[in-house]
């Protein structure tokens, strides 16, 4: 018989947008077995490692998903702990119990791909464009799309949805695809929300021919440069920007440039992109996500206030206001800031008595929630 018992001691870490940035927890957590001490201390690390990946577990959703991934997660165990002290222990009548006080790398945890892919789960799997403007200074036109396709390729390996690439290259021949790429952050924005996208990465890529590493070795040295930044499109607000660079040599101008790029993206989504993203969601749970409140059927004044009120009172709505409503129409349009997904909020919304009607959800999108007064 094994039992798990958390005692939840946090050390020097908050739950704020800067969290990513946080690379420890230490814990106290105990252990305990009928089989024997080693095994009793394996399961305070494996109540460590839990409580490690709680850091990242915001919602129910989220921690529905974790849950089913738990196994996966908590058997990479000794990976996540960096050190760790027995602090107390006993064994009475064969129940061996050990109390240990564990480091556990934040920074490992948020870079598993399983870890990871929860986190997005609870984001409602945020839909992300990436628009990359290619130049080859130097070098034969290569026709292809090197650092975008390596930038595609990462960010859905980590486990965001993409704008599909041929919409993607039919949206180059749009006006507002230039603009944006040419540094107009409300075009991309615009952009992106026109293809469903809550992020927009965009940016220039620059591979360049420098000429012989070693004279008469015939290897090439490519320099490659990525400048991106990330417009998030429910604010229009730019969360940065990221510049990386790297430097390869090879026979082939061609694998030069692919192996630079290919440095130059791994380097801007391991240390920036996807923390800018998972960073920007975090910010939403701790002070509101924004997301646009439509309540149809609300054909009076008395209707209007009775909506606005009860919206208002609910739990976990941060602030409300009111952007309109129409009387003919009968649309009342709030802007709120809520804690949680728009799914949790469709949730809490479906039921809510409006004086003597009831809300309807009839739909909701990660942004916005549409609801009918019956």
């Amino acid at each position: 018989m094994k039992r798990i018992l958390l005692t939840g001691m946090l050390l020097g870490l908050v739950l704020v947008p800067g969290w990513a940035s946080a690379q420890d927890k230490t814990v106290t957590t105990v252990g305990m077995s009928s089989t024997s001490r080693a095994d009793a201390v394996r399961e305070a690390q494996r109540a460590a490692v839990e409580e490690a990946v709680g850091v990242f577990i915001q919602s129910e959703s989220e921690m529905q998903n974790f849950v089913l991934q738990k196994d996966k997660i908590i058997s990479r165990t000794q990976g996540y702990i960096r050190s760790f002290d027995v602090i107390k222990e006993s064994a009475e009548s064969g129940e061996f119990t050990v109390t240990i006080q564990a480091t556990v790398s934040l920074d490992m945890i948020k870079d598993d791909l399983i870890a990871m892919k929860i986190l997005l789960e609870s984001m409602e799997r945020p839909k992300v464009m990436i628009l990359i403007d290619e130049d080859y200074k130097s070098m034969d036109d290569l026709g292809m799309e090197l650092a975008g396709t390596e930038l595609s390729a990462m960010m859905g390996a980590k486990g965001f949805d993409l704008v599909d690439k041929a919409q993607v290259e039919a949206a180059r021949s749009k006006d507002q695809s230039r603009q944006a790429l040419s540094g107009n952050d409300a075009a991309a924005r615009s952009l992106g929300l026109s293809f469903g996208a809550q992020y927009v990465i965009v940016g220039k890529a620059v591979a360049q021919d420098a000429g012989e590493a070693l004279p008469g070795t015939g290897l090439r040295s490519v320099q490659a440069s990525l400048q991106a930044r990330v417009i998030q499109t429910q604010t229009g607000a730019v969360l940065g920007s990221v510049v990386k660079n790297a430097v390869s040599a090879h026979i082939s101008p061609l694998t030069g440039a692919t192996n630079a790029l290919k440095q130059t993206v791994k380097l801007a989504v391991d240390e920036y992109l996807v923390d800018a993203i998972t960073n920007s969601f975090q910010d939403f749970l701790n002070n509101g996500a924004p997301i646009k409140l439509h309540i149809a059927g609300v054909g009076n004044f008395r209707g209007y206030k009775d909506a606005s009120s009860a919206v208002e009172k609910m739990n976990r709505v941060v602030s409300s206001k009111r952007e309109g409503w129409n009387k003919a129409g009968g649309i009342l349009v709030l802007d709120l800031r809520f804690k949680g997904t728009s799914e949790e909020l469709a949730e809490l919304l479906d039921g809510q008595m409006v004086g003597e009607k009831k809300m309807e959800v009839v739909d909701f999108a990660p942004e916005r929630v549409d609801c009918q007064v019956n």
